[in-house]
């Protein structure tokens, strides 16, 4: 893994918690919703793991993704996401001259600026039917503790 790529990354290493609010209209308009993020390294510290835990558009939401740096890139890397409901997600994340993570998947991307080393925030948008992008939410992350994936029954999800 390049080292530039490495040090973006290891920004995000911690535990998060997130909380977002709809901006982008519909039926969730100014729906607030939070949760928790996690992001590690994986064993070897070649490939990075987030785990998703929230409750979000009335339900909860579990997911667990990978970042695998893509081959010949220094600031680029492909996300997998696995979601609890059996859905799998692709995208490609990077990071620009200002030091931003941009998160582009299918028909959604985000960027997310990093405000000091506790705080982060994200700016989402979707893609509409006609391929122009709209906003979507803004999500606000406060690091909370170090990394830390503990599996829970769903009984006893708390915030």
């Amino acid at each position: 893994m390049a080292n530039e790529l490495r040090v973006h990354l290891d920004q995000l290493v911690g535990t998060w918690r997130s909380e977002g609010r709809v901006i982008g209209g519909g039926e969730h308009e100014a729906d607030r919703w939070r949760g928790f993020d996690v992001y590690e390294w994986f064993p070897g510290e070649q490939h990075m793991v987030h785990r998703v835990d929230v409750d979000i558009f009335g339900g909860r939401k579990e997911a667990m993704e990978f970042f695998t740096p893509r081959a010949g890139s220094s600031d680029s890397f492909d996300q997998t996401s696995f979601d609890a409901d059996g859905t799998i997600e692709r995208g490609v994340g990077s990071f620009d001259a200002q030091g931003r993570y941009h998160n582009d998947a299918d028909g959604a991307r985000a960027v997310v600026t990093f405000h000091d080393r506790n705080s982060m925030s994200a700016h989402w948008e979707l893609r509409q039917p006609d391929g122009c992008w709209v906003e979507w939410m803004d999500v606000s992350f406060t690091r909370i503790a170090e990394p830390h994936i503990e599996v829970r029954s769903k009984g006893d999800h708390q915030h």
